[in-house]
């Protein structure tokens, strides 16, 4: 008898830390939210230095060796194709290209020119491995597969970790395209870098490319 009476009484609590936790989790998906927020704001201006310092090393690792090259050609003995120096001359194209992005992340241009570029792919395919059954509501879907849809603060998290997954793939393919082209082995077997690359790739597609794009601009 007394355990029947004490039955609401327990639902009630049950509830009651139920909710509290809710309430608590949703709290802390605000303040995660909050240095999501800051970090993409910032790391826009970080990304850009960091792509213009690599253009400019670039640029300066060559400068000596295209003066030594230019000594050279002005030699009147000199007969020997000047293969070294289209080398060089493709480095000065590549470090002009970096610093080029480094500006257009800057000033938003570049990053425009990537989500028109890059929209076009198929990608994004975490939400239709989240809803292969097509038992969730498609309205909840949508709240976290757009930022300016989301309700919660738990659906706009969800989004943040999927767009930092997706600014990790940009990354690991920006570096993994100057390692090649750099020809670095600074990173080990070079196979590792061509695995990161398609690692990269494959989290694009499954992220999306263009998801982290927006907060850039």
């Amino acid at each position: 008898m007394l355990s029947i009476l004490h039955r609401p009484f327990n639902r009630i609590f049950l509830m009651n830390i139920l909710d509290d936790i809710i309430d608590g989790l949703e709290n802390w998906c605000k303040i995660f939210n909050e240095f999501f927020t800051v970090f993409f704001t910032n790391i826009k201006y970080i990304f850009a230095f960091i792509l213009l310092i690599i253009g400019i090393m670039t640029l300066l690792r060559y400068r000596g060796m295209y003066r030594y090259e230019r000594m050279r050609v002005q030699n009147k003995n000199f007969v020997e194709p000047d293969v070294k120096s289209k080398l060089k001359q493709s480095h000065v194209i590549l470090g002009m290209v970096y610093i080029c992005m480094s500006l257009g992340i800057y000033f938003n241009y570049f990053t425009i020119f990537l989500i028109w570029l890059l929209d076009p792919i198929p990608d994004r395919f975490v939400f239709q491995f989240i809803n292969f059954s097509e038992v969730i509501d498609p309205d909840y879907l949508n709240r976290i597969a757009d930022l300016n849809a989301a309700v919660y603060p738990h659906e706009k998290t969800v989004y943040f970790v999927f767009s930092f997954a997706s600014f990790t793939a940009l990354v690991q393919i920006f570096v993994c395209i100057w390692a090649i082209i750099n020809n670095q082995n600074s990173l080990g077997n070079p196979m590792l870098v061509y695995t990161l690359l398609f690692s990269g790739l494959i989290e694009g597609m499954f992220f999306g490319f263009t998801t982290c794009l927006p907060f850039f601009i």
